[in-house]
C-alpha cells in the first residue's frame, strides 16, 4: 500500500505559502511529495493504495477513475494528535459547504471540525451540508471538457442541470446576492472556486488551507 498526495494545482497556484507548509506537513508524516495533478496521476494508483486530496473536484476524479482509498488533507490533520492549531480566539466565520462534496457528510463535518479545534465560532447558512447548491463560477459557466471525460457520471450523467451559464457581470450580481445572507465578514470555504466567488460577492473568503497554515505575518 503507498500513499499518493494530490495538492491540486489551482489550490497550490493560488495559496503557494500555505501549500508549501502543507507540502513539507505531509512529508514529515507520510514521507513522501506531492504527486502533481490528478487528471493525469490518477493512473498510477492501484486498488490498495490512498489518494490523499485537497480539492473537492480531484476527489471526484479519482473517484470515478480508480478504486483505491480517498482522504481527504482536512481528515489527515484532524486525526492528527500532534498538529499544532493556530488559535482564532473565537471569531466568528460562516462555513460555506461546496455543492462538489455536497454528499460527503464526513468531510464537512471534519471541516468543522477543524474550525472548533481553531477556536473559531461557526457560523451555519440556511443552505449546508446536503443543501448546498454553490460552487462559485464553477457552476456559473458550462462545465468543462475534462471535468465532462473525468467525472462523466457526476457531471454528464447525474447533474448536468447544476450548471447554469451566466455572463461576468451576471455571476458578479449572483454572489452579491448570495453573500447578502451571510451576517459575518470572513467566510471559510474548502474550495478554490467558493473562496473566490465569496470574495467576490463582497466577503471576505478564507480557504480552510489559509487557516491551517496561516502566513505568519499576516492576521486573519
Amino acid at each position: 500500500m503507498a500513499f499518493y498526495f494530490f495538492p491540486s494545482c489551482k489550490v497550490t497556484a493560488q495559496f503557494r505559502e500555505a501549500s508549501n507548509k502543507v507540502k513539507q506537513y505531509i512529508n514529515d508524516k507520510y514521507g513522501i511529495n506531492p504527486i502533481g495533478c490528478c487528471r493525469v496521476n490518477h493512473q498510477k494508483l492501484t486498488t490498495e493504495d490512498t489518494a490523499i486530496v485537497v480539492c473537492n473536484n480531484c476527489a471526484a476524479i479519482i473517484e470515478e477513475n480508480s478504486e483505491s482509498d480517498i482522504k481527504f488533507l482536512w481528515q489527515v490533520i484532524d486525526e492528527d494528535d500532534d498538529f499544532e492549531f493556530p488559535d482564532y480566539h473565537g471569531e466568528k466565520m460562516t462555513i460555506q459547504d461546496c455543492w462538489i462534496a455536497f454528499e460527503k457528510k464526513e468531510v464537512q463535518d471534519t471541516v468543522r471540525s477543524l474550525l472548533k479545534k481553531m477556536n473559531i465560532t461557526v457560523v451555519e447558512l440556511e443552505e449546508n451540508y446536503e443543501k448546498t447548491k454553490f460552487c462559485g463560477v464553477n457552476l456559473l459557466s458550462p462545465c468543462t471538457e475534462s471535468n465532462a471525460t473525468l467525472a462523466h457520471k457526476r457531471y454528464v450523467e447525474q447533474y448536468p442541470h447544476m450548471f447554469t451559464p451566466m455572463e461576468p457581470d451576471e455571476q458578479v450580481a449572483h454572489f452579491k446576492k448570495h453573500c447578502e445572507q451571510i451576517e459575518t465578514d470572513k467566510v471559510v470555504c474548502y474550495c478554490k472556486f467558493c473562496t473566490d466567488a465569496i470574495s467576490m460577492g463582497g466577503k471576505e473568503g478564507i480557504h480552510l488551507i489559509e487557516l491551517l497554515f496561516p502566513n505568519t505575518e499576516e492576521e486573519f
